[in-house]
C-alpha cells in the first residue's frame, strides 16, 4: 500500500499547493492514503511563527481538508493531522486538535529544545552537553503518548557532523525509546534535497543518516516513509525512501493504522 502521512501545505508559508493539490498529485501517484499534516501554530509562544499557521487559521486549515475529503472520498483515503512539536504550556492545545477537531494523528517533529532557559532550534548549534538536552526532550515528548510516529528521527545530524561516542549514544537513546513505546520511526525523504554535509568520512545527506538506520536494525523498531512534501511534485518522490530502505536491508510499514 502507498501511503504518506507527512504533507505540508502553503499555510505553514514555506511551502507551496492547497490540501486539493497535493490530494490531486498524490492520486495520480497512485497513493492510496495520504495524511495532511501542516505546521501546528505554538498560540502565546512566539516561536518559529514565521513558519507555520497562527491559531487563528486552524478552523479553515481542517475544514479545507474535510471538504476535499468530501469530494475526493471515492478516490483516495485522507487523514488529517499536524506535524508538532511538544510543549507543556501548549497541553491544551492538544487536547482542543483531538476533542474539538477530531484530528486523525498527530506526528512529533522535534525541531526546538530547552536550553538555558531558551528554546533553540536544534539546526543552529549543537554540542556534546546540548545534544543530550535535545535528545532528552525528544524522548520526553514521545513518552507523552499524544503522536502517532517521529518524524526524522536523526534530524540532529544535519548540524551535529560525526558519527562518534555521543551521536551514537543519543541514536541508542530513541531507538530504545521508539522500540520501548512502539512508536515508528519516519525515513525522511526531504532530508535527500538538502545541501549535504561535510564530515571525515565524505559527504552526506543531512538526513536520513545511513548510519542512524542500519543501527536501527539492532531493535526491534517500525520504519515509515515520510515524503515531508513541501510542493505537490514532492510526491513524486517516494521511491527515494523505498530505494534507501532496500539499500540498507530496512523492512518498512506501508501505513499507519488508526
Amino acid at each position: 500500500m502507498k501511503t504518506n502521512y507527512h504533507t505540508h501545505n502553503l499555510r505553514c508559508k514555506h511551502a507551496t499547493g492547497n490540501v486539493l493539490d497535493y490530494v490531486k498529485m498524490a492520486i495520480e501517484e497512485g497513493y492510496e492514503e495520504i495524511g495532511i499534516s501542516d505546521h501546528m501554530p505554538h498560540p502565546g509562544l512566539g516561536i518559529d511563527d514565521k513558519s507555520r499557521m497562527f491559531y487563528d487559521e486552524l478552523s479553515s486549515y481542517f475544514s479545507e481538508i474535510d471538504s476535499v475529503k468530501k469530494i475526493m472520498e471515492d478516490k483516495i483515503k485522507i487523514k488529517k493531522g499536524l506535524e508538532c512539536e511538544y510543549f507543556e504550556e501548549l497541553k491544551w492545545i492538544y487536547k482542543e486538535l483531538k476533542e474539538e477537531y477530531k484530528v486523525d494523528y498527530l506526528i512529533l517533529g522535534a525541531h526546538f529544545f530547552k536550553h538555558k532557559g531558551n528554546w533553540v532550534y536544534v539546526g543552529w548549534e549543537l554540542d556534546h552537553s546540548m545534544l543530550e538536552e535535545y535528545i532528552n526532550h525528544v524522548i520526553k515528548s514521545m513518552e507523552t503518548g499524544l503522536f502517532k510516529y517521529l518524524a526524522h528521527p536523526d534530524l540532529f545530524f544535519m548540524i551535529y557532523k560525526e558519527w562518534d561516542e555521543y551521536s551514537i549514544k543519543a541514536s541508542r537513546r530513541i531507538l530504545e525509546a521508539a522500540e520501548r513505546l512502539n512508536m515508528p520511526l519516519e525515513i525522511n525523504i526531504n532530508g535527500m534535497k538538502k545541501a549535504k554535509v561535510k564530515c571525515k568520512d565524505g559527504e552526506r545527506y543531512p538526513y536520513p543518516h545511513k548510519e542512524f538506520w542500519k543501527l536501527s536494525k539492532e531493535y526491534k523498531v517500525k520504519r515509515i516513509i515520510g515524503v515531508d512534501a513541501h510542493n505537490p511534485k514532492d510526491l513524486k518522490d517516494y521511491k527515494e525512501g523505498l530505494d534507501f530502505a532496500k539499500e540498507l536491508g530496512l523492512e518498512i510499514i506501508d501505513r499507519l493504522e488508526f
